[in-house]
């Protein structure tokens, strides 16, 4: 039997043995398992978010993280889980669902997704057998760093680098209307903002913003990393423009300024994610070079009607 241990903070035990994991995942999967953002909230502590670690005699073999969010019929939660490459096929990955899934429960969502990166065979298999269907694919297209397009501002733009402190409650009110729709970048805070400006990575001359007449009206914030296998690349980390500014070629300005820039910080490659439902931005991002490299996939299971998982899932987690 695995030992099975829920939090809503990291503390310097878990974050020691956690390293590890993420470490083998990565090198058997050539991809990285787990998404920044439930992470570090759970590095801080987080009543609506919750950690489910597996051990095997003291050893941490599998570790889940889940954030809840949204009032009433549209509570939903979220959940990124990764099981050590030695301990696969054990049912450890089926322990942290199902503890997942009982948070998700206690929190009153009413659909609970789960998130698998580079989804492949094996992924959909057991989406399958616990009853979960795809509901969301995020494309990550990548794009070398040869003839990069230089675009000329919109009439009226300029671009400047991300100034803390000044620039802070100013770009947080901007990124809520962009993101409006969005369950987790729209809802940001001071806090979020702070903890991403606290990362090694970050480097306030990797996130530009674009003023239009002096208005804020937009931004792009890269993120700038050495990365096993790809070499140094450069993310296109959030990219938007205000709802009103839309429809004047801001972001194609901003995305070519943000290749130009990272050419200058000497990245290898650029990449970036966007829901595979967003033909516009997909069509924008392939008409400046950028390819497909690999999908992620949100599988969803409806928490109103879904019954236990099916024990032939416990072999195949």
């Amino acid at each position: 039997m695995h030992h099975i241990e829920v939090v809503t903070q990291l503390g310097p035990a878990h974050l020691e043995q956690l390293p590890p994991l993420i470490a083998a995942a990565a090198h058997a999967d050539g991809h990285e398992p787990l998404g920044e953002h439930k992470f570090l909230r759970l590095q801080r502590g987080d009543d609506l978010s919750a950690a489910v670690l597996a051990y095997d005699r003291g050893r941490l073999v599998g570790y889940a993280h889940a954030t809840a969010w949204g009032e009433g019929d549209a509570r939903r939660a979220a959940c990124e889980f990764v099981v050590d490459p030695a301990f696969r096929r054990l049912g450890v990955g089926r322990k942290l669902l199902d503890h997942a899934i009982a948070f998700a429960r206690s929190h009153g969502a009413r659909r609970f997704d789960v998130w698998a990166y580079n989804d492949t065979g094996s992924g959909r298999r057991v989406a399958e057998e616990f009853g979960f269907v795809p509901s969301r694919r995020l494309l990550h297209l990548h794009r070398h760093m040869r003839a990069i397009p230089q675009l000329p501002p919109p009439p009226g733009a300029s671009l400047r680098a991300f100034r803390p402190g000044d620039d802070d409650d100013r770009w947080l009110e901007l990124n809520a209307r962009i993101f409006a729709a969005h369950p987790e970048q729209g809802q940001w805070t001071r806090e979020d903002l702070h903890t991403r400006m606290r990362q090694p990575w970050f480097d306030a001359r990797d996130f530009l913003l674009l003023e239009v007449d002096g208005t804020l009206a937009g931004f792009c914030w890269l993120k700038v990393e050495e990365r096993a296998n790809e070499g140094r690349v450069g993310e296109i980390y959030v990219i938007g423009a205000a709802p009103e500014y839309q429809g004047r070629g801001l972001g194609a300005y901003l995305l070519s300024a943000a290749l130009q820039h990272l050419r200058g910080r000497g990245a290898d490659v650029a990449a970036i994610y966007v829901d595979e439902s967003n033909r516009r931005a997909v069509a924008l991002y392939e008409r400046l070079g950028f390819h497909y490299h690999h999908v992620d996939v949100c599988y969803s299971l409806d928490l109103r009607g879904a019954a236990r998982a099916p024990r032939a899932a416990e072999a195949a987690a």
